[in-house]
Order: structure tokens, then C-alpha cells, then sequence
């Protein structure tokens, strides 16, 4: 593939020929014709660009930052109802309401106890409260 002449379709390339004048008709060595160079914007023989992205109207910016927020919300709501490490597993939570179940059953055999209770909110030191309790205790 020997260079040629872009404006008048020559054998010397365009780089070594020094034409300072303005060439009447000028053959496009694309397609041939004459009339225009070779770099012409509407040779037949140049691909059409097509544009990649035409802008959708109606859509302030505003309204495109919302959508925006939104979806960057959703995500969260999902990985936190995946992570089911976060909720601990059956055998744990058996192991806390054992002592809750032992001290109702505690409370219930010794409702004195619950009286005593009432009786240390008007005692102004812990000791007075330690014998309170402790007098309940006696008179079962």
C-alpha cells in the first residue's frame, strides 16, 4: 500500500508534495468522486458515526438525585435481612429464661417476699431493708 496525495490523489503523499494552491476539483481517494478531499464529513465511503447517548428530557436533576437515593437505600434492607448471624441461636436463648423461670417459680412459693419488697421502698438505709427481708423470711 503505497501513500498517496489526499488532495489531488497523486503518488507522493500529501507530507512530501507542497501544494500551496487551492486545487479546483479535488478527487476524494476514499471513494473517488470529484468535488471534495478525503477527509470530507459526508463521503459516501466514511462510516456515520451514530451518537452513543441522546439526553432524555423531562427529568430535572433533582428528581434523577432522588431515584439515586432510593436505590442506594434498598441494598442496606436487604443485606440486613440476609445476616442471620445477628440473631442468636435457639439453645442461647433457652439458656437466658431459665433463671427467669427459676425465680418466678421462686416468687411464687414466697409471695411474703413480694410484700417484703413493697416494705424496703419506705426504708431509708440497707440495713433497715436487710431486715425486712430478713423478717420475712423468719415468719414463713
Amino acid at each position: 500500500m503505497n501513500p498517496r496525495c489526499i488532495k489531488c490523489n497523486g503518488q507522493p503523499a500529501t507530507r512530501n508534495f507542497a501544494i500551496k494552491e487551492k486545487i479546483e476539483e479535488p478527487t476524494c481517494i476514499n471513494c473517488g468522486e470529484k468535488g471534495h478531499l478525503a477527509a470530507w464529513k459526508r463521503c459516501k465511503a466514511h462510516q456515520i458515526i451514530q451518537k452513543t447517548s441522546t439526553r432524555k428530557t423531562g427529568k430535572s436533576y433533582a428528581q434523577a438525585e432522588a431515584n439515586k437515593n432510593r436505590n442506594e437505600e434498598k441494598p442496606e434492607l436487604k443485606n440486613a435481612k440476609k445476616t442471620p448471624d445477628m440473631i442468636p441461636e435457639v439453645s442461647e436463648l433457652k439458656d437466658s429464661l431459665d433463671p427467669l423461670k427459676e425465680l418466678q417459680t421462686f416468687v411464687k412459693e414466697f409471695t411474703i417476699l413480694l410484700e417484703a419488697a413493697s416494705q424496703c421502698r419506705s426504708a431509708k438505709s440497707r440495713q433497715e431493708k436487710v431486715l425486712i427481708v430478713l423478717n420475712a423470711l423468719v415468719g414463713v
